[in-house]
């Protein structure tokens, strides 16, 4: 019988992979001794609905299809202020966006459960006019951050979906 080849030595690469993998670990907590897997915020975002209330200081991004004027499709953003206010217990929601450009919407909506995650649905108002429908897509919360993927679709004069991303921070 023969003898089994030699292993190779590890390569620079696989060094560094390895090395890169402990630094994850380490840095999300999973690596710390007696560490519970939702030890660091970064690790496990909030899913808890409760936690986008607040006031928050970010963006307000979309992407714009099938518009009725076409210079409205693709890409638009702005600075806004989003003052959240989310009741569990009555499975309400509210978001009052105040954008630097002067524009003012408001996003009253109800939560509901859908297949263990909680989405939430209603309608926009703003002070140039848009009116129409959103639906949650995703959210998760840090201590400091919020995102908030929406579909909406545009009901009034202007109909496009959009695919938006509101995000924010504060202390």
């Amino acid at each position: 019988m023969g003898t089994a080849a030699p292993a190779s030595p590890p390569t620079r690469m696989g060094k560094r992979a390895a090395l890169g993998a402990a630094f994850l670990l380490v840095a999300t907590g999973l690596l710390a001794k007696g560490a519970q897997a939702q030890a660091s915020a970064l690790a496990r975002p909030s899913r808890d609905v409760a936690s986008l209330n607040g006031v928050w200081n970010g963006s307000h991004l979309e992407q714009r299809q099938g518009c009725r004027s076409a210079p409205n499709s693709g890409f638009h953003g702005t600075y806004s202020e989003f003052r959240v206010f989310v009741d569990s217990a009555g499975r309400s929601f509210n978001i009052d966006e105040a954008g630097v450009t002067g524009l003012s919407c408001s996003w009253p909506g109800q939560l509901r459960d859908v297949g263990g995650r909680t989405v939430i649905t209603g309608t926009l108002s703003c002070t140039d006019g848009r009116t129409g429908t959103f639906e949650s897509q995703s959210f998760f919360t840090t201590t400091n951050l919020m995102t908030l993927r929406l579909n909406v679709q545009l009901t009034g004069t202007e109909s496009c979906a959009i695919d938006a991303i509101l995000t924010g921070a504060h202390f």
